[in-house]
């Protein structure tokens, strides 16, 4: 049913905001507004429902003590009729509040309905649209409180997960922003904070300050009809389980929060551990670049101009560290790596294949590969070291395709590998910046028997060249070649390393 001017008359019974009585909940929000940037924006996410209505009355009141500057932010899912009475409370509270709002109109696509499911494609293409809103050094505030903290501890308890899920959700985190920001690699500089005040306070203090206030239910927030649809697991456990676990232990609530709690500060003092321990077995970029056997001393330096390097930096982790470690701090560190550049985690299965791959022979080549909706990682060992690549997933048709269960999509190539036509691009553009004549060459992919005449070494053969520059099999596709009109190759140039060897002169 829409909120009808009637309704929208009856919200001026609602007591002033300054009248709000002092409470623990408004302490937080002004301790909260206090510890913001006072310089940037503080964006409240507010959907409609009572937890955000009383997190935007409680900043607005706060915000009297405290100067900031607050926005207000709606996303609009689309998913039920519903959506539009939750638009116009948010449109008709921003009014009262003298706040400004802003309106994102969320399109779910099928591909991410199908690939993740209802409930994690909503909240993941919810906060998208909410880090969409916003800028470097922002702040976003979500009302999750204490209940919600206790059903997400046992959600992720009953999905077998470890420590860090049943840390459940932090009070805040980094956040990366922008429309086209996925958040990997990006500096702390850019990034905003997503910020939860309410999280230490369980919901029936909000709803009895809500009471005090003189809001109602269907007049000042909006409930959301799926919230009693238990076939979602969050809604069996808030209306079935937690109920029977407060009949028995009435502090049941208070005291799974209070583990999350505990359980964060203690992951805390493990993601310190595995920083250290990555910091050990991690080949740095100079290492990654040294002398390499059959290279001459000089050989390739200035063959580079034009080439970006950022994108030849790979990930790699030294193998014989790695098998100095026990196995538990083995899969720390591991789990660690991925956690901390935005990368999926491997599943067990996977994790137990990786360990195996650190006692992979040095003249071998042996690769895992898993992958979630947005990226596919791939970790390969190869001459003692674990060598990591990650790229977008490929989604074809709303379905990512892979080759058995490697993520690897049917193309023929890796996903979001660059076209062979980007490689020759680049590689000419670096040609003219060495000032060499373009006109007698083409820019091609190696050919079976190419040789090359390496100054004070005579002919060497391709295959080998690429062997003793350790550029790594499944690198080697994008090597280009200069080739004169009569085949004789004149160059070989690879992303990692520009134009590193040039024929000898006759």
């Amino acid at each position: 049913m829409s909120l009808s001017p009637l309704l929208d008359s009856l919200c001026l019974r609602a007591q002033p905001l300054s009248e709000m009585a002092e409470s623990r909940a408004l302490v937080a929000v002004r301790e909260a507004l206090e510890a913001s940037d006072a310089r940037r924006t503080v964006w409240i996410a507010l959907s409609g429902g009572l937890d955000s209505v009383m997190l935007a009355r409680l900043a607005a009141r706060a915000v009297k003590d405290c100067p900031r500057r607050l926005r207000l932010v709606h996303v609009h899912h689309g998913l039920q009729a519903a959506n539009d009475d939750f638009e116009q409370l948010a449109r008709r509270l921003a009014s009262r509040l003298g706040l400004p709002l802003s309106v994102r109109h969320l399109a779910l696509a099928e591909t991410a309905l199908k690939s993740r499911g209802l409930e994690a494609a909503a909240r993941e293409g919810r906060l998208a649209a909410l880090s969409a809103c916003l800028a470097a050094g922002d702040s976003l505030w979500l009302a999750q409180h204490q209940d919600d903290q206790a059903e997400t501890l046992l959600l992720n308890a009953l999905r077998g997960s470890g420590g860090r899920g049943l840390a459940a959700m932090p009070p805040g985190r980094a956040l990366a922003v922008g429309e086209a920001s996925t958040g990997r690699d990006q500096p702390a500089h850019e990034r905003a904070r997503l910020l939860r005040p309410l999280l230490g306070i369980p919901r029936h203090e909000i709803l009895t300050l809500a009471r005090q206030q003189g809001l109602q239910a269907g007049r000042d927030w909006c409930e959301d009809p799926s919230n009693v649809d238990q076939q979602f697991d969050r809604n069996y456990l808030r209306h079935s389980v937690v109920p029977l676990l407060q009949a028995r232990w009435p502090q049941a609530v208070a005291s799974l929060a209070r583990s999350a709690q505990q359980l964060q500060e203690e992951q805390s003092l493990l993601d310190e551990l595995a920083a250290e321990l990555l910091a050990k077995v991690q080949v740095s970029g100079a290492e990654c670049l040294a002398q390499r056997p059959g290279q001459e001393q000089g050989q390739g330096q200035g063959l580079n101009q034009g080439l970006d390097q950022g994108r030849a930096q790979e990930t790699q982790l030294s193998l014989a560290e790695l098998a100095g470690l026990s196995e538990s701090r083995q899969r720390l560190v591991l789990r660690h790596l991925c956690q901390s550049r935005g990368w999926p985690v491997p599943p067990r299965g996977r994790l137990m294949s990786l360990q195996q791959l650190i006692a992979t022979p040095p003249d071998s080549v042996a690769e895992v590969h898993w992958a979630n909706a947005e990226y596919t990682v791939s970790a390969r060992a190869w001459r003692g070291q674990l060598w990591w690549q990650v790229s977008d997933t490929v989604i074809e048709q709303g379905v990512r395709h892979r080759q058995g269960d490697t993520g690897y999509a049917r193309s023929g190539r890796q996903p979001g590998e660059t076209p062979s036509c980007e490689w020759d691009a680049e590689a000419r553009k670096a040609w003219r910046a060495l000032g060499r004549d373009e006109q007698h060459v083409a820019f091609t992919s190696r050919q079976p028997g190419d040789v090359l005449r390496v100054a004070g070494r005579g002919r060497r053969d391709l295959k080998r060249l690429l062997q003793e520059a350790d550029i790594p099999p499944w690198q080697r596709d994008q090597l280009r070649v200069a080739r004169m009109h009569d085949g004789a190759v004149a160059g070989l140039w690879h992303p990692s390393r520009g134009w590193w060897l040039l024929a000898a002169l006759t």
